[in-house]
């Protein structure tokens, strides 16, 4: 959502109009609509890379008595890790793409 809303943001920067309810809301819909076609933002992309990390139960086989307390704390255990981050950037990339092609076909 705060994604969304740093577009909407970036967006309405650009424009002049004294801002109501609506406009805001207008802005915040043509924001979002043009970012369905834009590339994924560096947000997005670790947003997406921090979640798969997140999710990943096991660490890919690594064995460790460490456990991550939450998601930004199991990303930078993962920094640790040569190669790591990069593949779940690379992951998430795929995925960003995979669904940015879905909403607009």
């Amino acid at each position: 959502m705060s994604i969304m809303l740093d577009e909407a943001n970036a967006y309405e920067r650009g424009m002049d109009d004294d801002l109501t309810f609506q406009t805001v809301r207008e802005l915040a819909g043509t924001a979002y609509m043009a970012g369905r076609s834009a590339p994924p933002t560096d947000a997005e992309v670790e947003a997406v890379a921090k979640r798969l990390c997140w999710n990943s139960c096991e660490w890919d086989g690594i064995e460790s008595d460490y456990v991550a307390k939450d998601e930004d704390d199991a990303w930078d255990y993962a920094g640790e890790i040569c190669g790591y981050q990069e593949d779940y950037i690379a992951r998430a990339k795929e995925v960003l793409e995979v669904a940015r092609k879905a909403v607009t076909e």
